[in-house]
């Protein structure tokens, strides 16, 4: 497949396992689907980090990434996210300049807050940097980027290091910024960095936060476009509605329930539902997903990537492959996507022209 300089299309590995998957399955899923995105000419990965769960079983994105860059040559691989508030931002900053010079510029660092869970109490010492210090912690990553930094705040206090390697460019690698509200996304924007955007948002939803970041970029002084927001959308080709209903209602059985089983953060109020009210919020999970993702036959598939890319304003997409869970259905569904629906995606979209 030939990269078209106005659409980028890759994979989000999610690692996730289904029901009667062991661990190796997951990871023999995930490389191999790695492998066919490299050998389609897809532009990028991205892997997720999780703890103490035993469906998302990654609980490194940067260890991850690390080993996809050294299993592939041309291909580029990112966290979505790295997890900010459980590390050490210099220590970030340090392994995303390691493989950014060892990746020879193929890695791109997602970072984001994740939600209010227990390894917050358990990497983090409680709720402060889930709560205020994100953004504090993201400047210091940025800041090790290009030189020596210090910390001189109650939550960050160390003295003047430097990043050794330096990164491969002038400012280390392309940072990504995941968020999902209005006053995030405003600080992302005045930083000069692209969002980063999940599932839960329609297309329309992605048009007004990329609206608010051009926005609140060109009061910041930066130029209001031209920034590689990215999102994510389940992408799977099935034989009909029935066969899309089924693996959605899978997937937002899965959702409901792996936040309801959470472990929530010290001090946080769980957000839980009652498990007379968990049937009907799958129901409606799956009948949201079913009307926005790009699960379907092959004309619904291009038509709601289509449409994303181009009401949101984003033209960079990771798409979620593996609803089928098993690793030959995964590749088979990636071998369809790459023949029969991205080139007809990256056509539609050309021809619609760039968003105004």
């Amino acid at each position: 497949m030939t990269p078209s300089p106005d659409v980028s299309i890759g994979l989000f590995l999610t690692t996730n396992r289904t029901a009667g998957q062991s661990e190796d399955d997951v990871y023999a899923r995930a490389l191999a689907l790695a492998a066919e995105a490299e050998r389609a000419g897809l532009d990028d990965l991205w892997v997720t980090e999780h703890h103490f769960s035993d469906s998302s079983l990654s609980p490194s994105a940067l260890n991850l990434a690390s080993f996809l860059l050294g299993r592939t040559s041309t291909i580029a691989v990112g966290t979505a996210v790295t997890l900010l508030p459980l590390h050490s931002p210099v220590h970030v900053a340090e392994q995303a300049a390691l493989l950014d010079r060892i990746g020879e510029g193929r890695f791109r660092l997602g970072v984001g807050r994740g939600a209010p869970l227990v390894d917050n109490d358990v990497f983090a010492g409680g709720p402060d940097r889930w709560r205020e210090g994100f953004f504090e912690a993201l400047d210091l990553v940025r800041a090790a980027f290009t030189g020596p930094v210090h910390g001189g705040t109650a939550r960050y206090d160390f003295p003047e290091v430097a990043v050794v390697p330096a990164p491969r460019g002038a400012d280390g690698p392309p940072v990504y910024v995941a968020t999902g509200s209005p006053e995030p996304a405003a600080e992302v924007a005045s930083r000069g960095l692209p969002l980063m955007l999940f599932f839960d948002k329609s297309a329309r939803n992605k048009r007004e936060l990329v609206a608010l970041h051009a926005e609140r970029a060109a009061a910041a002084g930066l130029p209001r476009t031209g920034y590689d927001h990215v999102f994510a959308l389940f992408a799977q080709v099935t034989g009909g509605e029935e066969e899309s209903r089924a693996l959605l209602l899978e997937r937002a059985r899965h959702m409901v329930e792996t936040s309801a089983d959470a472990r929530w953060m010290a001090g946080t109020e769980r957000r839980t539902i009652p498990p007379d009210q968990r049937e009907e919020a799958i129901r409606q999970t799956a009948e949201g997903l079913l009307a926005t993702q790009a699960v379907g036959d092959v004309e619904t598939c291009v038509r709601r990537l289509v449409e994303h890319l181009t009401v949101s304003g984003c033209r960079h997409v990771m798409c979620q492959v593996e609803l089928s869970g098993g690793v030959d259905s995964s590749v088979q569904n990636l071998k369809r996507l790459v023949g029969d629906v991205f080139p007809e995606v990256r056509r539609r979209v050309a021809a619609a022209g760039r968003p105004a």
